[in-house]
C-alpha cells in the first residue's frame, strides 16, 4: 500500500478540531487557552525543524554528527529535568543527571542496536535517533517524577530520616525507603502502559509503522522492542539519577542540603 502523505493545507485543516478542547478550556475559565496557543505553536515549529533537521541527518548519516545530536537531546532533557522536579539548578546537579541520563540511554541503544536489531552500524542515524528520543523522552518524565520524589520526600521526613541514622543505618540503609518509593513511582507509569498497551491503546511507533505500510507484525515485534529499551532505560536512568545526585546533596556525616529544592 502506496504511504498517503499530507499536505500542508492539510495539516494546516487539522488544527481546526483545536476549537473543541479550546471552547472547553475557555468556557470554564481555566487559563489555559493561551498556553494551549503557545504549547501548538512550539510544537509545530519545533517538529518542522527537526523534522528538516533529520532529513539531512540521515542522509549526511555521519556518526559524530548523530552522537552530537544525542549529546544535545540529553543536554535540553537535563535542563527541562532539573526545572520541572522542583531542584535548583547548580553544576555538579546537572553533571549528575547528565551522566545518568547519558548512560541510561547509550548502555540501553547500544544493547538493542547491537545485540537486537544487530546493525552493522550501530550510529546508523535512522535507528539511532527515533529509538534514542523514544527512551529519552520516557526518561525526562521519569527523571522528573523520581527526583522530585525522592529529594522532596526526604525533606518534607527528615525526622524519619535522622532517626534511622540515630538509631545505627547506614545511610545507604536510612535512604533506601526513600529510593524504594521514588523508584516505584516513576516505574509505575511505564508499567501501566506496558500492561495496557494493545488493549487500550495502539501506541505512535507502531501506527506509524502501520500507516507507512509495514505489516502490523512486524510493527508490533519493534513496538515490544521499543517498551522492553524504554523500560529499562527509565528505571536504569532514575537509579543513576538518584544515586550519582545524592553524593552531592549529603556531607560526609549524612546531612542533607535542604538548599537544592525550590520552594514557594
Amino acid at each position: 500500500m502506496d504511504i498517503i502523505d499530507l499536505t500542508w493545507g492539510q495539516l494546516a485543516i487539522g488544527f481546526g478540531i483545536l476549537i473543541i478542547p479550546g471552547l472547553i478550556l475557555w468556557k470554564y475559565k481555566t487559563g489555559l487557552l493561551q498556553k494551549m496557543g503557545i504549547a501548538v505553536v512550539r510544537m509545530t515549529l519545533q517538529l518542522i525543524f527537526v523534522g528538516y533537521y533529520l532529513e539531512y541527518l540521515f542522509e549526511y548519516d555521519n556518526p559524530w554528527v548523530n552522537l552530537a545530536w544525542i549529546m544535545i537531546m540529553v543536554i535540553v532533557a537535563d535542563f527541562a529535568t532539573i526545572n520541572r522536579s522542583g531542584l535548583r539548578r547548580s553544576k555538579k546537579l546537572f553533571i549528575s543527571i547528565f551522566i545518568a541520563t547519558f548512560l541510561g540511554v547509550v548502555i540501553i541503544d547500544l544493547f538493542f542496536l547491537t545485540f537486537v536489531i544487530r546493525l552493522p552500524n550501530i550510529m546508523a542515524a535512522q535507528y539511532t535517533i527515533p529509538i534514542t528520543g523514544m527512551v529519552l523522552g520516557n526518561c525526562l518524565r521519569s527523571n522528573v517524577i523520581g527526583m522530585n520524589e525522592f529529594y522532596y520526600s526526604i525533606d518534607q521526613h527528615q525526622e524519619r530520616y535522622r532517626f534511622y541514622l540515630a538509631n545505627g543505618a547506614t545511610q545507604e540503609e536510612a535512604l533506601f525507603p526513600f529510593f524504594r518509593t521514588a523508584l516505584r513511582k516513576s516505574a509505575n507509569p511505564n508499567l501501566a502502559a506496558m500492561a495496557t498497551i494493545g488493549l487500550v491503546a495502539l501506541p505512535g511507533m507502531m501506527t506509524g509503522q502501520i500507516l507507512s505500510g509495514s505489516s502490523p507484525l512486524i510493527a508490533i515485534k519493534y513496538q515490544i522492542m521499543i517498551m522492553i529499551a524504554i523500560f529499562s532505560g527509565t528505571v536504569l536512568s532514575v537509579y543513576l539519577g538518584i544515586s550519582i545526585s545524592r553524593k552531592f546533596t549529603f556531607d560526609s556525616r549524612g546531612r542533607f542540603d535542604h538548599s537544592m529544592l525550590k520552594k514557594d
